[in-house]
C-alpha cells in the first residue's frame, strides 16, 4: 500500500523538568498523513509521535536543538504516561534515583529495520525453568514496540511458552478457562491474590545479552484483565514469518521505565515501577517518582 503526505515545519513548545522555563524550536519537521495510517492504533488517536532511530524523529530534532546527546526516556502507563529528553542543563533526570534501578543490554541494529529497536534475547524461563527452544538464524531477538499493544511471539516460540506457562500456572493453582480473543491462554481471577505488582502468577524472565542481564516480567504486566472473573496471558501468536522472537508491546512495557541512548546505542530498563508502588503516572513534570504512599 503506497502512501504520501506532507512535510513541515512548526513551532514546538518543551516545558523543563523541575524548572519554571520553557524552550521553543522554531524548525520542528513534523508530517501530515491520511487517517487510513490510524488505522490499528488506540481509540482515540490522533496521530503518532516519532520515536524511532532516524534524524527526524522527536529524540534526533530536540537533540539538534539542544546540541545535547540523542537519547530519550519514555515511561508508558495506562493513563499519562511521559516522554523526557535529558539535556543536561539543569541536573540529570538520572539524579532522581530511577537510574540506581536501571539495567543496560546493547541496542541491536538490523539491516532491514534500521529505524526500529531491537534488543539481544539469549533464553526465555517461567518460575525460573528454562524453556527448551531451538534458535534459528533470524530468530532469537526482541523488537520494543508501541504501536503492538500485547507482545507477540513466533508460532515455534509461543507453543513452547504457552505450555509452560500454563505448566506453571496451574503449580500455583491457577484454573484454567475458556480463551477470550485475541488471547490463547485464559485464567479464573476470583479467588487469584493480588500483590504490588499485580496478580499473583508465574514470572517471566527473558535473559538478554547473557544470563546475569534479564528483563522480568510480572503479573501485572504479562497478563490482562479482561472481565471480573477472568484474566488472560497477554503474549499472542505472532505466527511463523515473524522475524523476531519477541514483539515486546505496549502492555508489557508498561510502568517500565526505559532510556534510549542512541549516542552508546544501550537501552535502560528498569523492573515495573509498581514494585516501589509507582506508576509512570507519576513521573511526571516532577523530578522523579513522588513518594510511594
Amino acid at each position: 500500500m503506497a502512501t504520501q503526505g506532507d512535510l513541515a515545519e512548526d513551532i514546538i513548545a518543551l516545558p523543563f523538568v523541575n524548572v519554571s522555563k520553557t524552550t521553543v524550536d522554531s524548525l520542528f519537521l513534523f508530517s501530515c498523513a491520511p487517517k487510513l495510517l490510524l488505522k490499528g492504533l488506540a481509540s482515540g488517536a490522533r496521530g503518532m509521535l516519532g520515536l524511532g532511530r532516524s534524524r527526524v524523529s522527536v529524540a534526533s530534532q530536540i537533540a539538534a536543538a539542544f546540541g545535547s546527546k540523542p537519547q530519550f526516556i519514555l515511561c508508558l502507563s495506562s493513563s499519562n504516561g511521559v516522554v523526557l529528553h535529558d539535556n543536561g542543563e539543569y541536573g540529570s533526570y538520572f539524579v532522581s534515583g530511577v537510574s540506581d534501578s536501571l539495567t543496560y543490554t546493547p541496542l541491536v541494529t538490523k539491516v532491514d529495520s534500521p529505524h526500529e529497536y531491537f534488543i539481544n534475547l539469549k533464553s526465555i524461563r517461567v518460575n525460573g525453568k528454562q524453556l527448551s527452544l531451538n534458535y534459528k538464524e533470524g530468530l532469537g531477538g526482541i523488537k520494543l514496540s508501541t504501536v503492538v499493544p500485547y507482545s507477540t511471539m513466533e508460532s515455534s516460540v509461543y507453543s513452547v511458552f504457552v505450555k509452560a506457562y500454563e505448566q506453571a500456572a496451574v503449580a500455583m493453582n491457577m484454573t484454567r478457562v475458556d480463551s477470550v480473543a485475541p488471547f490463547g491462554l485464559c485464567f479464573g481471577s476470583k479467588n487469584i491474590d493480588g500483590i504490588r505488582v499485580g496478580s499473583r502468577a508465574p514470572v517471566v524472565d527473558l535473559g538478554l545479552q547473557s544470563e546475569m542481564v534479564k528483563w522480568r516480567i510480572h503479573g501485572r504486566n504479562s497478563m490482562v484483565q479482561v472481565s471480573d472473573e477472568v484474566m488472560c496471558l497477554g503474549f499472542l501468536d505472532g505466527g511463523l514469518e515473524q522475524k523476531t522472537s519477541i514483539v515486546l508491546g505496549a502492555h508489557q512495557l508498561e510502568d517500565t521505565p526505559l532510556h534510549f541512548d542512541l549516542g552508546a546505542s544501550m537501552l535502560g530498563f528498569s523492573y515495573s515501577t509498581l514494585m516501589d508502588q509507582n506508576t509512570c503516572t507519576d513521573l511526571g513534570l516532577g523530578f522523579g517518582f513522588k513518594d510511594s504512599m
